[in-house]
């Protein structure tokens, strides 16, 4: 278990559901990038601020096509992007092959510059998909972890072709704290399973009930900063963000989420702000969480996170203890033997990605040695 005072820094919350940030200025002209989770309530926001960035072409990754036409029409009559800049493509992230079919259709793209995972669902009853997942882990972690491999080498190929930084960036989420004492880590008798803990989290036996969104927060984050280990922040950039909490489906499905939002709840536009900010490759937070994009402003409570390496945050004393760093070794392979099951282009890629892990392992060596 994290240790409570780790888990719960109200005040640093609250501090964060006070922040007014200022509109981002940095400009996004020339860019294609491609929001995953478009319509909901935070992402439609940012995609508002992108557009006002001069963004050279919007895609939407969206479920509800009718409310991303909505969305784009208030872009285009509002914000003055042209419309036809902005492509609609339907995903279905509780389905696999509606996520590769979707990745099979970015590859027209004459470049890909940002990838922003912006999808969620909070279902507090247990839902199974086709797939066979429990429906929050397939959303917020396996099928965003599907999409991100298979576009990697998209994301490479823009990156080198425009000498700049591609960036993926992880709309994660407060659970990620607020979850971490009801976290139960790998259990041995499990290893013999390839992907007996995912299973486990898609059981329900990993957690309470009411934790499993931010159960499948964490999974999702502890996979990200892996990624981002094996990967060259100078061709692709990644990192998560914490945009603070506001009103949406989402976030009012329970009392006690609603009178959570009462409290700490935010403006949607300010939390839009935060998530088009992280859509730069930021400074020092490649393989990091950030918060908004003034974090040096908040003070830690009982080490919660060292605010190290500037705007950015990290947890410690549950992310950095030697059992989460065996969970999140855990959650990465039993992911890959999730996904090379589903896609030889992902067995691909992979190992690519093992290429990349002995050619950093070799020259730390070096390094050592020098």
């Amino acid at each position: 278990m994290a240790d409570l005072g780790e888990s719960y820094p109200f005040g640093a919350i609250r501090r964060q559901s006070k922040a007014q940030l200022a509109q981002p200025t940095a400009s996004f002209e020339g860019e294609t990038v491609v929001i995953i989770g478009a319509t909901g309530v935070m992402c439609s926001e940012a995609c508002k601020v992108l557009a006002q960035l001069r963004v050279d072409t919007l895609v939407f990754g969206v479920r509800n096509m009718a409310k991303a036409e909505a969305l784009a029409t208030e872009i285009v009559l509002q914000h003055g992007l042209e419309r036809e800049r902005i492509f609609i493509r339907q995903v279905d992230l509780t389905s696999f092959e509606s996520t590769k079919a979707f990745v099979a259709g970015l590859q027209s793209l004459p470049r890909l510059d940002v990838l922003l995972i912006g999808s969620a669902t909070n279902n507090t009853k247990r839902f199974v998909t086709g797939d066979g997942w429990e429906e929050n882990l397939q959303v917020i972690h396996l099928a965003c972890a599907l999409l991100v491999v298979l576009l990697l080498p998209k994301l490479q190929k823009s990156a080198e072709e425009h000498h700049a930084p591609a960036v993926i960036s992880n709309v994660s989420s407060s659970a990620v704290r607020l979850s971490a004492p009801w976290v139960k880590y790998p259990h041995p008798s499990r290893k013999e399973d390839p992907v007996g803990y995912l299973r486990d989290v898609s059981d329900g036996k990993v957690c309470w009930k009411v934790a499993q969104y931010g159960i499948c927060k964490i999974v999702s984050y502890c996979w990200f900063e892996t990624l981002s280990s094996l990967l060259d922040p100078s061709q692709i950039h990644v990192h998560s963000l914490d945009p603070g909490v506001t009103k949406s489906p989402l976030s009012t499905s329970s009392i006690i989420a609603r009178l959570f939002l009462r409290i700490f709840g935010r403006s949607p536009v300010i939390c839009g702000r935060a998530i088009a900010n992280s859509c730069l490759p930021v400074e020092n937070a490649h393989g990091a969480m950030l918060l908004d994009y003034e974090v040096e402003k908040y003070e830690p409570l009982k080490r919660t996170f060292s605010l190290q390496r500037g705007s950015l945050y990290r947890p410690t004393s549950f992310m950095t203890c030697e059992r989460t760093q065996e969970m999140q070794n855990v959650i990465w392979a039993e992911t890959r033997s999730v996904l090379e099951a589903l896609s030889s282009d992902a067995k691909q890629v992979y190992a690519n990605l093992d290429q990349r892990a002995g050619q950093v392992q070799s020259d730390h060596l070096e390094d050592s040695k020098a």
